[in-house]
């Protein structure tokens, strides 16, 4: 994706004159990147010895007892979303911490939209794949409130990108999950394989970046799919029913690697150790 010159050196204008070292300053640098995410998800394939078909795991009830899947949405047919927080980014190539949660705020998100289209039993295991998928990152001055699950009644609707405390703060970043994660598979969008008798198991997924405020400097087109698709980021995820999970009415507890590219900024290789001498890594003023 080819950007303009002009819009670069404008950009880097803007980081000069800001405050790089204030509370808010956030420098993006060019290189590889990674995402550090903890997420709770609620899901209908609720790992029990009964799901065994797309429809036996929609009529599931999740560990927590909750009926899972499209918590207050009047999007029924999907199957998976939950909310996320993103504990650190950090460029690959030299271990630069871009963003430390709490130390520079927080980035906190919302994902569903994803609907079950397989599931398959081998042996103990079983493995799902879904279709769809949207998410979002929000910055925010607090940390996300996992209590407010799918038994809570509040006003959230996690297919519509809503839930209290995430969706009401600064729009970072915005985007859907893409194919690319199988082999011969162009309609996949999120893949998981778990042991059916104690939930635990791992998932995998491309994203591409689709608006935000953030959007110039992470829409890449740098992550290739097994079938050649071209995506802005590659999520890995790792998933297990832990007791906090389950007693908030969430069905699973899991961490996250999401790793991609960004935009090189002019000037920002000299900014960086200007803003990691004041809060370090947050958001991108815009001017």
């Amino acid at each position: 994706m080819i950007k303009s010159t002009i819009k670069q050196t404008l950009t880097a204008m803007a980081l000069a004159a800001a405050s790089v070292g204030s509370a808010n300053a956030f420098v993006i640098v060019g290189g590889d990147f990674k995402m550090t995410v903890d997420l709770y998800d609620s899901a209908t394939a609720s790992y029990t010895s009964t799901c065994n078909s797309v429809a036996s795991c929609d009529a599931a009830v999740a560990p927590g007892g909750q009926a899972a899947g499209s918590i207050g949405s009047v999007n029924t047919s999907a199957d998976t979303m939950g909310i996320f927080s993103i504990s650190s980014i950090t460029r690959v190539s030299d271990n630069i911490q871009w963003f430390t949660r709490g130390v520079d705020g927080y980035l906190t998100g919302i994902f569903g939209n994803l609907q079950d289209s397989s599931v398959s039993l081998f042996g103990p295991f079983v493995a799902t794949t879904s279709v769809g998928g949207t998410f979002a990152v929000y910055k925010n001055a607090f940390d996300y409130n996992t209590s407010l699950g799918p038994n809570v009644g509040v006003n959230k609707d996690l297919n519509a990108g809503l839930y209290p405390g995430i969706s009401g703060g600064q729009l970072v970043l915005q985007g859907v999950f893409g194919s690319g994660t199988l082999l011969g598979d162009t309609t996949t969008t999120f893949s998981s394989v778990f042991n059916g008798a104690g939930i635990s198991g791992n998932s995998s997924a491309y994203l591409d970046i689709i608006g935000g405020d953030w959007a110039y400097h992470f829409d890449t087109d740098s992550q290739v799919g097994l079938n050649g698709e071209i995506r802005d980021l590659k999520a890995t995820f790792t998933f297990s029913p832990t007791s906090d999970a389950t007693s908030k009415g969430w069905t699973v507890a899991s961490t996250a690697d999401i790793g991609g590219s960004t935009v090189p900024e002019p000037g920002a290789l000299a900014l960086i150790a200007l803003g990691l001498l004041g809060a370090g890594a947050a958001t991108r003023r815009k001017a």
